[in-house]
């Protein structure tokens, strides 16, 4: 994906450069400058396709690996005996045992596209994706928690919000805080609303509760006040009823968030680091080079038959 970026961004700045240097009428009456012009199309588009492919692949083999690890971000707690919470800038080993394995994740996909040297456009519109299915895994968990059994309480609402707010900070130190935050706001706001004191939260009403978290739908909104634990007997006080324009987006709406509402890959456009004019002195790139050379001969030969097939080719060096 990194490499096919650079050739895309190089063969965009070409044409560029190529439709400068030629008006119209010539772009029109030389044939074979049309020619070069269609085939750099067909060239960017089957570039545009490569990196299509290999974002998606990357992304889903992350969240398949995520979807196994957030869970933890809702069950384990924080607080354990004797630990004390780590401060913003944290090592990784330094984190809370249920945080770490989804921290990893991150960290291994953010010194992947380091080493890489990924497009740094490529590299937040990967994360924003992680991020939008981190956001929705966990929403979506978190609702369907509060459906079979207790688990709307202040206390476990607390529990949690510390581990989002520890993920966050660790984070904003690898540079991906305003990404995060962005992404993270919905499950923010209703980790928010159940870390409300219960006495506060009883003198709410619908009204206020819908403009101090607007980012939950209606649905939403109703699923965590009518499962929230008041107490043995208690049931959701007359003011947390739906307003009645509501009540149709209440009853119909779906409280889980859809993983295909995903953000638009967006590819970047030019800043090029490719300079193809000047002198490869590279040697692992020669090597690389040579290696594929004799990938790509011996995969020839065995398409012929045995006395049609030549010698081991010779390598010119550098």
């Amino acid at each position: 994906m990194a490499n096919t970026t650079e050739l895309l961004s190089f063969v965009q700045e070409k044409v560029l450069e190529m439709e400068k240097e030629a008006d119209q009428e010539v772009l029109c009456s030389d044939p074979q400058l049309c020619n070069d012009l269609e085939l750099c199309d067909e060239a960017m588009a089957l570039l545009d396709e490569v990196i299509m492919c290999t974002f998606q692949q990357s992304v889903y083999y992350l969240t398949k690996t995520l979807y196994s690890t957030l869970p933890a971000l809702l069950d384990s707690n924080p607080f354990t005996a004797g630990a004390e919470l780590p401060g913003p800038g944290a090592e990784l080993g330094a984190m809370p045992p249920g945080l770490r394995p989804t921290l990893s994740v991150f960290q291994a996909a953010l010194e992947l596209t380091n080493q890489c040297e990924l497009h740094p456009d490529l590299v937040s519109q990967t994360f924003g994706y992680l991020f939008f299915f981190s956001n929705a895994s966990l929403l979506n968990s978190l609702m369907e928690r509060g459906q079979g059994r207790p688990f709307y309480q202040w206390s476990r609402a607390v529990q949690i919000r510390t581990n989002l707010d520890l993920v966050l900070d660790w984070l904003q130190g690898a540079g991906l805080g305003d990404i995060a935050t962005e992404f993270f706001r919905k499950l923010s706001m209703a980790v928010n609303l159940l870390c409300v004191p219960r006495t506060s939260l009883l003198k709410a009403s619908w009204s206020s509760l819908r403009t101090e978290h607007p980012t939950l739908t209606p649905a939403q909104l109703h699923h965590l006040l009518s499962h929230y634990q008041l107490g043995p007997g208690r049931g959701p006080p007359s003011a947390w009823d739906p307003a009645p324009a509501e009540r149709e987006a209440v009853d119909t709406g779906d409280i889980f968030e859809s993983f295909s509402s995903h953000p638009p890959l967006i590819l970047p456009l030019g800043s090029s680091r490719l300079r193809l004019s000047g002198p490869v002195t590279d040697d692992a790139l020669h090597r690389e080079l040579r290696r594929l050379r004799r990938l790509l001969w011996d995969l020839e030969q065995q398409e012929l038959p045995a006395n049609y097939r030549h010698g081991t080719p010779v390598v010119t060096p550098p």
